[in-house]
């Protein structure tokens, strides 16, 4: 379903009800770049749950013409976003689940919106995020330039090629194609581009700088999971070494490291702590399984507290 917002953008939902689901409803937020059919091996594992996955402003079937790089890309905006959608599909209250980028919508719609959430979780975002990548060697317009996407252009065949024999390797599928292609459109000379694109791509990433997360995180009253993922292949204690750029690629994948364990470690009791050693960013698509599992418990049993390692 297209649905206008209320400041003239645009968002697509799809409400996965066939008159026999059951229990409390779900809406699944998808990472910066990507698309609700990302969620697609694990929506497959929720049979008989009322799923809305949205394919947020900017992104997928909502990436038209009327959302430029100067439309409101910021997390609150984006709550609001959320709670129109639930509006729209008659839903008065849900259990809202993103991801990275998606993440952060969901904590912030869970602390601005108590009344209309049940519950959150946060899969491998949402607690951090870009700023806390900042330090006094590594500015903010290098964390900035650092985190900007290839501007691809290349063949179809070869940007395939480069995905699945990336940290998804060992994992790929026919589902998790599917899953990603919709993230990406192909020109007349079979060149791929995200559907995205450049521009909007780095807007939403500076809506995502603008957030402050600890004042959501201090303010929300929901049952909050949150979910770090921690690869086995890069060592949380190694410092990067002295002539090793502030923003290279290892500095800042072992930054992002300790942002995640920082601001973990800081969580309240509400917030229900998990880290998944082995896990990549896209575990969605890596372990789908386990992420359905997590969504399956927290839909039966929304409100408790404790911590899992």
């Amino acid at each position: 379903m297209r649905v206008p917002l209320s400041d003239g953008a645009e968002a697509v939902f799809t409400d996965h009800d066939n008159g026999k689901t059951s229990g409390l409803p779900v809406v699944l937020l998808h990472g910066l770049t990507q698309q609700q059919h990302y969620w697609g091996p694990v929506l497959a594992r929720l049979a008989g749950r009322r799923v809305i996955t949205v394919d947020q402003r900017g992104h997928g079937e909502a990436s038209g013409s009327q959302v430029t790089p100067q439309s409101d890309f910021s997390i609150p905006r984006l709550a609001r976003d959320v709670i129109e959608i639930l509006d729209r599909a008659g839903v008065p209250e849900a259990v809202v689940v993103g991801h990275s980028w998606g993440a952060s919508v969901a904590l912030r719609t869970a602390s601005a919106f108590p009344d209309r959430v049940r519950a959150a979780v946060l899969i491998d975002g949402g607690i951090f995020g870009p700023r806390h990548l900042v330090t006094s060697d590594r500015s903010a317009e290098q964390v900035r330039e650092a985190l900007r996407p290839p501007a691809l252009g290349i063949a179809e065949t070869d940007l395939w090629q480069a995905i699945e024999s990336g940290d998804l390797a060992d994992y790929w599928s026919d589902d998790i194609q599917r899953a990603l292609a919709p993230t990406f459109r192909v020109d007349e000379d079979g060149r791929a581009f995200t559907r995205l694109g450049m521009d909007r791509h780095m807007a939403v990433l500076d809506g995502l700088f603008a957030y402050d997360p600890d004042p959501d995180i201090a303010a929300t009253r929901r049952p909050t999971w949150v979910v770090v993922c921690e690869p086995a292949v890069l060592d949380p204690s190694r410092a990067p070494a002295p002539t090793e750029r502030a923003d290279s690629a290892e500095s800042l994948a072992q930054a992002w490291i300790a942002a995640r364990r920082s601001a973990i470690d800081r969580l309240g009791s509400r917030f229900i702590r998990q880290r998944w050693s082995g896990a990549h960013h896209d575990v969605p698509l890596q372990w789908p399984a386990l992420v359905a599992g997590l969504v399956e418990t927290v839909l039966e049993h929304p409100d408790p507290g404790g911590e899992a390692e």
